[in-house]
């Protein structure tokens, strides 16, 4: 059987937005329609609702330093995002093999549990006898889109999934649902556990729109106006016809092109190193210029010099990854992809200092 035919029931689905924006009553919207296929829901707040992050509101953007190399590793949240898509990996594999799903090694527990419960809470999955033992998958005839609740707001997050469906040949695309900054933070303040709203802000600011026209992988992708609430008698058609668009043509395996290859490798490596190294002088100035009215004078000479170290280790990975010859695909979605990893870099150091902010304001007198 064709790998691409056999694989065509199968698609992914990225919600990115603002908190607030509506991702999760769209996603909610398009399970309760009828479509020609099933339609699944990954919450990424609901399978990474680790205990020990709930008693931080700002683990998003908690980052863990290590001593030894005085290098900032991978930020616990990046970690967990990592193992949710190994777990969808190993759910993908076991649907394509019709196999019983298995745990991938390495993989936290909270956040496995959580994902298998999120699939039997909609029927995907049958538990076995411990919570540790393999599940059995309900997998009905009709195709299935997996939908990724998140933020996504970095293109790099995006790319992540789509690397998934183009390794497997599955159904990609993106929806992208836009709402006002304000409106955002008015609806996140009526939640129960509200994000605060310089991250929403700052996330705004930051926030890395699909791009069609740059990403060729984003060409799958539609934009959902959510600022007067989501009606699936407006977007009905046009995402039903999206995702059975992409349903029937898979993302094609990447081929060998080597004539590309050479001719992305010809690019001048100090040309590139310089574009990039202006992108993030510039980005790392606006940075100073919105936090300027926030902090000491001390903090920002302490924030210059670590968004200063922060853009020195990504010009370095950028620099290696060229000599390496590590970048998959023309070498400027790879910068992209350093420039948007260093946008993540930034913001977490970013928001310490708004944190201390909100700790260091004093109380108003009652």
């Amino acid at each position: 059987m064709d790998e691409e035919a056999k694989n065509c029931h199968i698609g992914l689905c990225v919600l990115c937005g603002l908190p607030g924006a509506g991702k999760s009553t769209l996603a909610r919207l398009l399970k309760t329609s009828p479509n020609a296929f099933s339609v699944v829901i990954i919450s990424y707040d609901d399978v990474m609702a680790d205990v020990a992050f709930e008693e931080d509101p700002m683990y998003e953007y908690r980052d863990v330093w290590s001593e030894k190399d005085s290098a900032r590793e991978t930020s616990l949240w990046k970690r967990h995002r990592r193992h949710l898509l190994q777990c969808l990996e190993h759910l993908l594999i076991a649907l394509l093999s019709n196999s019983t799903l298995n745990p991938p090694d390495g993989r936290t527990e909270g956040t496995w549990n959580r994902f298998v419960q999120c699939l039997e809470s909609q029927g995907l999955t049958s538990a076995g006898d411990s919570e540790f033992s393999c599940s059995s998958l309900n997998v009905k005839s009709s195709p299935v889109y997996f939908i990724l609740d998140d933020n996504f707001y970095y293109q790099s997050m995006r790319y992540e999934v789509f690397q998934l469906a183009r390794k497997y040949s599955l159904g990609f695309c993106q929806l992208y649902v836009h709402c006002p900054v304000d409106c955002c933070v008015l609806r996140n303040a009526a939640r129960s556990n509200p994000v605060m709203d310089t991250t929403i802000i700052l996330m705004d600011s930051k926030l890395e729109k699909p791009n069609p026209e740059k990403n060729t992988w984003e060409k799958d992708s539609l934009l959902v106006d959510g600022s007067t609430g989501i009606s699936m008698d407006e977007f009905s058609t046009k995402i039903t016809n999206l995702m059975t668009k992409t349903l029937e043509n898979p993302v094609k395996p990447m081929e060998d092109d080597s004539e590309e290859k050479e001719r992305d490798r010809d690019i001048c490596a100090a040309s590139v190193l310089h574009q990039a190294d202006q992108t993030l002088r510039r980005l790392i100035s606006e940075t100073m210029q919105t936090m300027k009215g926030l902090l000491s004078a001390k903090d920002i000479k302490q924030l210059a010099q670590e968004l200063q170290q922060a853009k020195c280790k990504a010009l370095d990975r950028l620099r290696e990854a060229i000599a390496g010859k590590t970048v998959q695909g023309p070498i400027s979605d790879g910068i992209s992809r350093a420039q948007s990893s260093l946008r993540e870099d930034i913001d977490s150091v970013v928001q310490q200092y708004l944190q201390k902010v909100q700790v260091d304001r004093p109380t108003a007198p009652s």
